[in-house]
This record gives structure tokens, sequence and C-alpha cells, in this order.
């Protein structure tokens, strides 16, 4: 890359993880029920790392990847660290199909690798520290269909967004 193309990439994607790391914090500010944080965070979340993919370059968006999940462990949202792992393979899965696909296969192919992704790593983590089964159960849960809801609700909306700024002159 061209220095002046690397630093608006770069700008970008730190644009794209402070607007993720504070949608992140609003857990902790926002008194909404646990199911609506979840699928306005997650949404907000995933729509970055699209952003991020699309709009400066995977090295950055893995970066991004891996910090999301160690801000949400600092916070208290990830309860074991061995998670962090998880949750960034599972966030760096969904940026490289992001990357890799177009048009109806964002919708299908990203959100369904991130769900499985993350529930099999999961079970792997908590058979790995044997967690005990019924947590490990609640962890593979939230880590199923949640994840894909939002991952699915953030590529359409990442997609819908990004025509609008693109039509616009703005990327």
């Amino acid at each position: 890359m061209k220095p002046a193309l690397d630093n608006r990439a770069l700008t970008r994607a730190a644009l794209c993880l402070a607007v993720a790391a504070v949608a992140q914090a609003l857990r902790v500010l926002l008194p909404l029920p646990p199911i609506a944080s979840m699928l306005l965070i997650g949404t907000v979340v995933n729509l970055c790392l699209c952003f991020a993919v699309w709009g400066s370059d995977i090295l950055y968006a893995g970066i991004i990847c891996f910090l999301l999940p160690l801000f949400a462990f600092l916070q208290g949202h990830l309860s074991l660290l061995p998670m962090v792992a998880v949750v960034f393979l599972g966030n760096l899965v969904f940026c490289l199909v992001v990357k890799q696909q177009k048009q109806w296969k964002h919708y299908v192919f990203a959100p369904l690798l991130k769900a499985v992704t993350l529930w099999s790593c999961t079970g792997i983590v908590c058979n790995l520290f044997h967690v005990p089964r019924q947590v490990k159960n609640l962890l593979q849960i939230s880590m199923g269909i949640p994840q894909w809801t939002t991952a699915l609700l953030g590529v359409i909306a990442a997609v819908l967004l990004w025509k609008r700024l693109h039509q616009n002159g703005i990327v």
C-alpha cells in the first residue's frame, strides 16, 4: 500500500475499533434486557468488523478481532480468559469469509461459520478446563444461535450502510 492509502486504512480501522469498543461498553451504561443488549451490541460489533475488512485491510481487521474480546474480558463479559481466543477465532473466521465471499454468500456463510466456530471451540475450551456440563451447555448455547443472529444482522446492516456510503461517495 502507498503511505496515504495505508494511513486511510489505519484510520478507518481505528474508527471501527472505537465504535465497536464503545458499543461493548454500553452494556455497563444502558440498563437493557440481556437479549436486547446482546442483539444491539452484537450487531454493531459485526457491522464494525465488516467495515474494517472492506474499508481497511484484513490485517487491521484481525487486530480488531483480537482486541474486542480482550476488552470484553477486561470488562467482565467473558467469564474465562481462554474464551478470548475462542471469540477472536470466531471473529477472524467471520472477517475472512466476509472478505472472500460476495453478494448473497455474505449472508449465508459468514454468520454460519462464525457461529459454528464459536460453538465448537467453546466446547473444546470447556472440555479442556473441565467446566461443569451445565455451564458448558449454557456457554455453547450463548455462542450458537445468538451469535449467528447478531452476525447475520451485522452483515445485513453493513451491506446496506456500505452501499449507501458508497453511493454518496464517502467510501
